[in-house]
Protein backbone atom coordinates (compact mmCIF):
# COMPACT_ATOMS: atom_id res chain seq x y z
CA UNK A 1 0.00 0.00 0.00
CA UNK A 2 2.78 2.29 1.52
CA UNK A 3 4.58 1.60 -2.30
CA UNK A 4 1.24 2.72 -4.11
CA UNK A 5 1.19 6.01 -2.73
CA UNK A 6 4.92 7.25 -3.12
CA UNK A 7 4.32 6.41 -7.09
CA UNK A 8 1.30 8.00 -7.24
CA UNK A 9 2.79 10.82 -4.95
CA UNK A 10 5.53 10.70 -7.86
CA UNK A 11 3.66 10.94 -10.32
CA UNK A 12 1.20 14.13 -9.19
CA UNK A 13 5.21 16.00 -8.66
CA UNK A 14 5.41 15.41 -11.91
CA UNK A 15 2.72 16.79 -13.65
CA UNK A 16 2.83 19.78 -11.36
CA UNK A 17 6.39 20.17 -12.34
CA UNK A 18 4.97 20.67 -15.92
CA UNK A 19 3.27 23.73 -15.22
CA UNK A 20 5.42 26.88 -16.34
CA UNK A 21 5.73 30.55 -14.52
CA UNK A 22 4.77 33.69 -16.37
CA UNK A 23 1.54 32.16 -17.95
CA UNK A 24 0.46 28.44 -18.79
CA UNK A 25 2.73 26.41 -20.65
CA UNK A 26 1.85 23.07 -22.28
CA UNK A 27 4.09 20.22 -23.60
CA UNK A 28 2.42 19.18 -27.07
CA UNK A 29 1.99 14.98 -27.39
CA UNK A 30 4.17 13.61 -29.76
CA UNK A 31 2.02 11.74 -32.87
CA UNK A 32 3.14 9.06 -34.48
CA UNK A 33 2.45 9.21 -38.25
CA UNK A 34 0.58 6.16 -39.43
CA UNK A 35 2.55 3.34 -41.14
CA UNK A 36 3.96 3.84 -44.72
CA UNK A 37 3.67 7.87 -44.41
CA UNK A 38 6.17 10.66 -43.94
CA UNK A 39 6.35 12.27 -40.91
CA UNK A 40 5.76 15.87 -41.73
CA UNK A 41 8.89 18.65 -40.81
CA UNK A 42 8.52 19.37 -37.51
CA UNK A 43 8.78 23.33 -36.87
CA UNK A 44 10.78 23.65 -33.44
CA UNK A 45 7.37 24.90 -31.94
CA UNK A 46 6.30 22.26 -29.65
CA UNK A 47 5.43 24.22 -26.40
CA UNK A 48 2.30 26.19 -25.89
CA UNK A 49 1.85 28.86 -24.17
CA UNK A 50 -1.22 31.51 -22.76
CA UNK A 51 -0.04 35.22 -21.83
CA UNK A 52 -1.82 38.16 -20.78
CA UNK A 53 -1.60 41.20 -21.89
CA UNK A 54 -2.27 44.60 -20.38
CA UNK A 55 -2.87 48.66 -21.28
CA UNK A 56 -5.07 51.38 -20.69
CA UNK A 57 -5.24 52.47 -24.37
CA UNK A 58 -9.02 52.50 -25.36
CA UNK A 59 -9.71 49.47 -27.45
CA UNK A 60 -10.81 51.75 -30.26
CA UNK A 61 -7.52 53.39 -30.50
CA UNK A 62 -4.93 52.24 -32.99
CA UNK A 63 -2.15 51.54 -30.95
CA UNK A 64 -4.56 48.35 -29.78
CA UNK A 65 -5.15 47.43 -32.95
CA UNK A 66 -1.28 47.26 -33.54
CA UNK A 67 -1.19 45.01 -30.19
CA UNK A 68 -4.02 42.82 -31.51
CA UNK A 69 -2.10 42.59 -34.53
CA UNK A 70 1.10 41.64 -32.12
CA UNK A 71 -1.06 38.58 -30.75
CA UNK A 72 -2.26 37.36 -33.78
CA UNK A 73 1.43 37.33 -35.90
CA UNK A 74 2.82 36.04 -32.75
CA UNK A 75 0.31 33.05 -32.46
CA UNK A 76 0.32 32.79 -36.70
CA UNK A 77 4.70 32.80 -35.97
CA UNK A 78 5.09 29.79 -33.33
CA UNK A 79 2.37 27.95 -35.56
CA UNK A 80 -0.42 28.46 -33.05
CA UNK A 81 1.79 27.81 -29.96
CA UNK A 82 1.34 30.92 -28.46
CA UNK A 83 -1.84 32.79 -27.25
CA UNK A 84 -1.83 36.42 -25.92
CA UNK A 85 -4.74 37.58 -24.44
CA UNK A 86 -5.13 41.62 -25.19
CA UNK A 87 -6.88 43.36 -22.18
CA UNK A 88 -7.67 47.44 -23.11
CA UNK A 89 -9.28 49.95 -21.64
CA UNK A 90 -7.07 49.06 -17.95
CA UNK A 91 -9.51 46.59 -17.48
CA UNK A 92 -6.63 44.24 -15.80
CA UNK A 93 -4.38 46.95 -14.32
CA UNK A 94 -4.00 50.60 -13.99
CA UNK A 95 -0.90 51.86 -16.42
CA UNK A 96 1.96 51.99 -13.40
CA UNK A 97 0.30 48.86 -12.05
CA UNK A 98 0.82 46.80 -14.89
CA UNK A 99 4.01 47.50 -15.09
CA UNK A 100 5.02 46.75 -11.87
CA UNK A 101 3.46 43.49 -12.54
CA UNK A 102 5.72 42.92 -15.24
CA UNK A 103 7.97 44.06 -13.56
CA UNK A 104 7.39 41.24 -10.58
CA UNK A 105 6.80 38.76 -13.21
CA UNK A 106 3.03 38.06 -12.33
CA UNK A 107 2.41 39.64 -15.70
CA UNK A 108 3.87 39.02 -19.16
CA UNK A 109 3.24 42.03 -21.34
CA UNK A 110 1.69 45.50 -20.98
CA UNK A 111 1.80 48.19 -23.41
CA UNK A 112 2.77 51.95 -22.14
CA UNK A 113 3.99 54.87 -23.22
CA UNK A 114 6.44 56.37 -21.30
CA UNK A 115 5.70 55.21 -18.10
CA UNK A 116 9.12 53.19 -18.25
CA UNK A 117 11.05 56.69 -18.24
CA UNK A 118 9.50 58.29 -15.64
CA UNK A 119 9.55 55.07 -13.62
CA UNK A 120 12.87 53.67 -13.91
CA UNK A 121 14.97 56.53 -15.58
CA UNK A 122 13.99 59.71 -14.12
CA UNK A 123 17.53 61.50 -14.70
CA UNK A 124 16.73 60.98 -18.29
CA UNK A 125 13.02 62.43 -18.61
CA UNK A 126 14.58 64.87 -21.10
CA UNK A 127 13.52 62.80 -23.76
CA UNK A 128 10.11 63.58 -23.60
CA UNK A 129 10.27 67.29 -22.26
CA UNK A 130 8.24 69.70 -24.45
CA UNK A 131 9.54 71.14 -26.97
CA UNK A 132 12.51 69.58 -27.02
CA UNK A 133 11.94 66.87 -29.84
CA UNK A 134 9.70 67.64 -32.24
CA UNK A 135 9.25 65.38 -35.08
CA UNK A 136 9.47 61.76 -34.93
CA UNK A 137 12.04 61.13 -36.94
CA UNK A 138 14.35 62.84 -34.32
CA UNK A 139 13.41 60.41 -31.74
CA UNK A 140 13.39 57.08 -33.36
CA UNK A 141 17.07 58.02 -33.97
CA UNK A 142 17.39 59.13 -30.27
CA UNK A 143 15.51 56.11 -29.03
CA UNK A 144 17.75 54.03 -30.86
CA UNK A 145 21.00 55.61 -29.86
CA UNK A 146 23.28 53.76 -27.92
CA UNK A 147 22.60 55.77 -25.14
CA UNK A 148 19.17 54.91 -24.78
CA UNK A 149 19.97 51.35 -25.77
CA UNK A 150 21.58 51.02 -22.64
CA UNK A 151 19.56 52.88 -20.64
CA UNK A 152 16.56 50.35 -22.26
CA UNK A 153 18.92 47.30 -21.43
CA UNK A 154 18.94 48.64 -18.17
CA UNK A 155 15.16 48.41 -17.52
CA UNK A 156 15.61 44.86 -18.83
CA UNK A 157 18.41 43.49 -16.90
CA UNK A 158 17.61 45.98 -12.99
CA UNK A 159 13.64 45.59 -13.08
CA UNK A 160 12.66 42.48 -15.10
CA UNK A 161 11.12 44.92 -18.20
CA UNK A 162 12.33 44.23 -21.74
CA UNK A 163 11.52 46.56 -24.22
CA UNK A 164 10.74 43.82 -26.68
CA UNK A 165 10.69 45.91 -30.19
CA UNK A 166 11.20 50.00 -29.92
CA UNK A 167 8.65 52.87 -29.62
CA UNK A 168 5.44 52.93 -31.88
CA UNK A 169 4.68 56.23 -32.97
CA UNK A 170 0.80 57.26 -31.79
CA UNK A 171 0.71 60.98 -32.52
CA UNK A 172 2.21 64.03 -31.83
CA UNK A 173 1.15 66.58 -29.14
CA UNK A 174 -0.92 69.52 -30.07
CA UNK A 175 -2.18 72.60 -28.92
CA UNK A 176 -5.86 72.80 -29.18
CA UNK A 177 -7.04 76.73 -28.16
CA UNK A 178 -9.97 78.89 -28.09
CA UNK A 179 -7.60 81.95 -28.09
CA UNK A 180 -5.37 82.32 -31.28
CA UNK A 181 -1.28 81.32 -29.98
CA UNK A 182 1.69 81.91 -33.04
CA UNK A 183 4.33 82.30 -30.88
CA UNK A 184 5.57 82.41 -27.31
CA UNK A 185 3.96 85.70 -26.29
CA UNK A 186 0.85 84.38 -26.70
CA UNK A 187 1.25 81.70 -24.11
CA UNK A 188 1.58 84.25 -21.17
CA UNK A 189 -1.42 84.06 -19.30
CA UNK A 190 -3.30 81.10 -21.05
CA UNK A 191 -4.95 78.74 -19.20
CA UNK A 192 -4.29 75.23 -20.01
CA UNK A 193 -5.55 72.03 -19.20
CA UNK A 194 -3.34 69.30 -18.02
CA UNK A 195 -2.13 65.60 -16.64
CA UNK A 196 -0.85 65.28 -13.56
CA UNK A 197 2.53 64.90 -14.99
CA UNK A 198 4.25 67.20 -12.98
CA UNK A 199 7.57 67.98 -15.19
CA UNK A 200 5.00 68.68 -17.68
CA UNK A 201 3.06 71.08 -15.62
CA UNK A 202 6.30 72.62 -14.51
CA UNK A 203 7.66 73.27 -18.21
CA UNK A 204 4.32 75.15 -19.70
CA UNK A 205 4.33 77.24 -16.37
CA UNK A 206 7.88 78.07 -17.38
CA UNK A 207 6.63 79.52 -20.93
CA UNK A 208 3.94 81.83 -18.52
CA UNK A 209 1.14 79.34 -19.13
CA UNK A 210 -1.32 78.65 -16.20
CA UNK A 211 -1.90 75.23 -15.97
CA UNK A 212 -4.98 73.45 -14.19
CA UNK A 213 -5.01 69.70 -13.73
CA UNK A 214 -8.28 68.43 -14.90
CA UNK A 215 -9.45 64.55 -15.51
CA UNK A 216 -10.08 64.22 -19.79
CA UNK A 217 -14.04 63.25 -18.95
CA UNK A 218 -14.30 66.97 -17.49
CA UNK A 219 -12.12 68.63 -20.42
CA UNK A 220 -14.74 69.53 -22.89
CA UNK A 221 -17.17 71.25 -20.21
CA UNK A 222 -14.14 72.81 -18.61
CA UNK A 223 -13.25 74.26 -22.23
CA UNK A 224 -16.90 75.44 -22.71
CA UNK A 225 -17.18 77.22 -19.69
CA UNK A 226 -14.03 78.90 -19.44
CA UNK A 227 -12.30 76.87 -17.07
CA UNK A 228 -9.52 76.69 -19.15
CA UNK A 229 -8.93 77.96 -22.59
CA UNK A 230 -6.94 75.48 -23.97
CA UNK A 231 -5.50 71.51 -24.14
CA UNK A 232 -2.39 69.56 -25.26
CA UNK A 233 -3.18 65.92 -26.17
CA UNK A 234 -2.47 64.19 -29.73
CA UNK A 235 -5.12 65.65 -31.73
CA UNK A 236 -7.59 62.17 -32.11
CA UNK A 237 -7.64 62.51 -28.47
CA UNK A 238 -9.07 65.74 -28.71
CA UNK A 239 -10.81 64.77 -31.57
CA UNK A 240 -12.67 62.04 -29.71
CA UNK A 241 -13.04 63.93 -26.63
CA UNK A 242 -15.51 66.50 -29.24
CA UNK A 243 -13.17 69.68 -28.58
CA UNK A 244 -13.60 70.67 -32.21
CA UNK A 245 -16.67 72.29 -31.61
CA UNK A 246 -15.60 74.25 -28.63
CA UNK A 247 -12.30 74.95 -29.68
CA UNK A 248 -11.13 77.46 -32.53
CA UNK A 249 -7.39 76.83 -33.41
CA UNK A 250 -5.38 73.80 -34.09
CA UNK A 251 -2.01 74.78 -33.06
CA UNK A 252 0.95 72.35 -34.15
CA UNK A 253 2.96 72.82 -31.68
CA UNK A 254 4.34 68.91 -31.54
CA UNK A 255 5.34 69.63 -28.90
CA UNK A 256 6.29 65.80 -27.26
CA UNK A 257 6.06 62.65 -29.55
CA UNK A 258 3.85 60.31 -28.33
CA UNK A 259 4.83 56.68 -28.45
CA UNK A 260 3.86 53.40 -26.93
CA UNK A 261 5.76 49.94 -26.24
CA UNK A 262 5.48 46.51 -25.69
CA UNK A 263 7.22 45.53 -22.42
CA UNK A 264 7.27 41.71 -21.88
CA UNK A 265 8.84 40.39 -18.46
CA UNK A 266 12.63 40.00 -19.26
CA UNK A 267 12.66 36.63 -17.14
CA UNK A 268 10.25 35.24 -19.07
CA UNK A 269 11.47 36.00 -23.04
CA UNK A 270 14.78 34.91 -21.69
CA UNK A 271 13.60 31.88 -20.19
CA UNK A 272 12.12 31.15 -24.05
CA UNK A 273 13.93 28.70 -26.68
CA UNK A 274 15.51 30.95 -29.19
CA UNK A 275 13.23 30.26 -31.76
CA UNK A 276 10.15 31.80 -29.63
CA UNK A 277 12.42 34.67 -29.05
CA UNK A 278 12.76 35.46 -32.51
CA UNK A 279 8.85 34.77 -33.85
CA UNK A 280 7.93 37.12 -30.64
CA UNK A 281 9.99 40.22 -31.82
CA UNK A 282 9.52 39.62 -35.34
CA UNK A 283 5.50 39.78 -34.71
CA UNK A 284 5.86 42.72 -32.66
CA UNK A 285 8.16 44.11 -35.25
CA UNK A 286 5.66 43.69 -37.96
CA UNK A 287 2.86 44.71 -36.47
CA UNK A 288 3.81 47.96 -35.45
CA UNK A 289 5.24 48.36 -39.32
CA UNK A 290 2.07 47.07 -40.48
CA UNK A 291 -0.10 49.99 -38.39
CA UNK A 292 1.69 52.84 -38.95
CA UNK A 293 -0.17 53.50 -41.75
CA UNK A 294 -3.45 53.94 -39.76
CA UNK A 295 -1.78 56.61 -37.32
CA UNK A 296 -0.44 58.59 -39.90
CA UNK A 297 -4.48 58.39 -41.82
CA UNK A 298 -5.90 58.83 -38.43
CA UNK A 299 -3.93 62.07 -37.83
CA UNK A 300 -5.20 63.83 -41.66
CA UNK A 301 -8.55 62.98 -40.90
CA UNK A 302 -8.84 64.62 -37.31
CA UNK A 303 -7.09 67.87 -38.52
CA UNK A 304 -9.69 67.57 -41.46
CA UNK A 305 -12.47 67.42 -38.99
CA UNK A 306 -11.47 70.59 -37.22
CA UNK A 307 -11.00 72.44 -40.74
CA UNK A 308 -15.07 70.82 -41.40
CA UNK A 309 -15.73 72.39 -37.81
CA UNK A 310 -14.85 75.44 -38.40
CA UNK A 311 -10.97 75.76 -36.46
CA UNK A 312 -8.29 77.41 -37.77
CA UNK A 313 -5.14 74.48 -38.20
CA UNK A 314 -2.16 77.44 -37.38
CA UNK A 315 0.33 77.59 -40.52
CA UNK A 316 2.57 80.55 -39.23
CA UNK A 317 3.28 79.30 -35.76
CA UNK A 318 6.59 80.45 -34.55
CA UNK A 319 7.64 77.13 -32.75
CA UNK A 320 11.48 78.67 -32.51
CA UNK A 321 10.71 81.12 -30.25
CA UNK A 322 8.64 79.02 -28.26
CA UNK A 323 12.08 76.78 -28.18
CA UNK A 324 14.31 79.62 -27.10
CA UNK A 325 11.48 80.21 -24.35
CA UNK A 326 11.77 76.90 -22.85
CA UNK A 327 15.73 76.52 -22.71
CA UNK A 328 15.96 78.08 -19.49
CA UNK A 329 14.01 75.39 -18.00
CA UNK A 330 15.59 72.75 -19.56
CA UNK A 331 19.07 73.98 -18.46
CA UNK A 332 17.88 74.06 -14.85
CA UNK A 333 16.00 70.78 -15.12
CA UNK A 334 19.22 69.11 -16.13
CA UNK A 335 21.20 70.86 -13.54
CA UNK A 336 19.31 69.58 -10.98
CA UNK A 337 17.04 66.34 -12.01
CA UNK A 338 18.15 65.21 -15.56
CA UNK A 339 21.42 63.98 -14.67
CA UNK A 340 21.75 61.33 -16.34
CA UNK A 341 23.74 63.30 -18.93
CA UNK A 342 24.71 67.19 -19.56
CA UNK A 343 22.79 69.68 -21.49
CA UNK A 344 25.13 70.39 -23.81
CA UNK A 345 25.56 66.48 -24.52
CA UNK A 346 21.70 65.91 -24.84
CA UNK A 347 21.89 69.08 -26.92
CA UNK A 348 24.39 67.62 -29.29
CA UNK A 349 23.11 63.58 -29.18
CA UNK A 350 19.70 65.33 -30.27
CA UNK A 351 21.38 67.45 -33.22
CA UNK A 352 22.67 64.87 -34.51
CA UNK A 353 20.14 62.64 -34.75
CA UNK A 354 18.20 65.25 -36.53
CA UNK A 355 20.60 64.76 -39.47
Amino acid sequence: MKKKILSLTLALSMVFGLTACGGSKTEAPAEKPAEGVEAPAESGFDTEYTWSFSTTYASAAVVVQMYQKFAELANEYTDGKVTINVYPDGTVASEDDALAQVSSGELEFCGTGTAPVYTYSNENQWLIAPFLITDKETYYNVYNSDYWQNIRASWASEHNVLDLCGPFYRGMRTLVSTEEVRSAADLKGLKLRMNSNAMWNAAWQALGCTTVTIPLGELYTSIQTGVVASCENPISESGNLNIPEVAKYVVPTNHVVECAGIFMSNSLFTSLPQNYQDAIRKAGEDAMTECVPLIEKEEADWTETYRNAGAEVVKDLDLDSIKAASQEFWKSKFASDWTGISYDDAMALIAECSK
